[in-house]
């Protein structure tokens, strides 16, 4: 992050326009494992004096955003100096427009916090020419034209190294804005490739469940 700074790069949320006479980059990071690992990230940046947007999944089967401690988690992030939003999948419904509807009210409502621009996990036919500019409820999202063709995109996805991308060289030359997509379980645990950062992860969460298990159910721990 240090290299896109010192490339001249302005970091923005995705509502504030740019400016012609800078170079704007768009950092976003989808939570689709862990609010722990997004804290993480976020402490980080907070200490770097970058702003990032986090979009938050309430369908998750991974986490719940809405117990005692995600919510606490979430609030830190914002306490920080970040903005939060919806991580939206379209796939977990028949009717995603009424799903998106529930969604928004839950998000609002549970996290005082109004919804700006969405992000789509598994984003599908948005990724579509014909469906692409289609907004959710009059909301942006970031597969709009606005975010994907006219800026530069970029995204660790499977555990991309996108170091090795983003090079000195690279940054140079971009003539557009930047869209950066960071996923923050690629980066908080120390491992030899994705696979194994992602069983990393399910061993901790096992141990989650089984502490949790513990604690609200007292037959297991006979």
């Amino acid at each position: 992050m240090n290299l896109i700074k010192d490339k001249g790069f302005e970091f923005k949320f995705f509502h504030e326009k740019s400016d012609e006479h800078t170079k704007a980059i768009y950092l976003r990071h989808d939570i689709d494992f862990s609010l722990e690992d997004a804290f993480q990230i976020a402490s980080v940046e907070k200490e770097l004096n970058i702003k990032s947007t986090y979009f938050i999944m309430l369908s998750s089967n991974s986490y719940n955003p809405l117990n005692q401690i995600n919510k606490e988690l979430i609030r830190k992030i914002i306490d920080l100096g970040h903005e939060i939003s919806l991580h939206f999948d379209p796939n977990s419904y028949d009717d995603f427009t009424e799903g998106f509807n529930i969604e928004k009210i839950i998000f609002e409502n549970s996290f005082k916090s109004s919804i700006k621009v969405v992000s789509l996990h598994r984003p599908g036919v948005f990724l579509n020419s014909e469906y692409r500019n289609t907004s959710l409820g009059g909301h942006m999202h970031t597969y709009q034209d606005m975010f994907f063709n006219k800026m530069e995109y970029f995204s660790d996805s499977r555990g991309v190294d996108v170091r090795e991308i983003l090079n000195s060289s690279k940054l140079s030359d971009l003539k557009k804005d930047l869209h950066l997509l960071i996923h923050p379980i690629w980066w908080t645990k120390k491992s030899r490739n994705p696979k194994e950062r992602l069983i990393l992860w399910l061993n901790e969460y096992s141990s989650f469940l089984l502490s949790e298990t513990k604690k609200n159910c007292k037959v297991f721990g006979v």
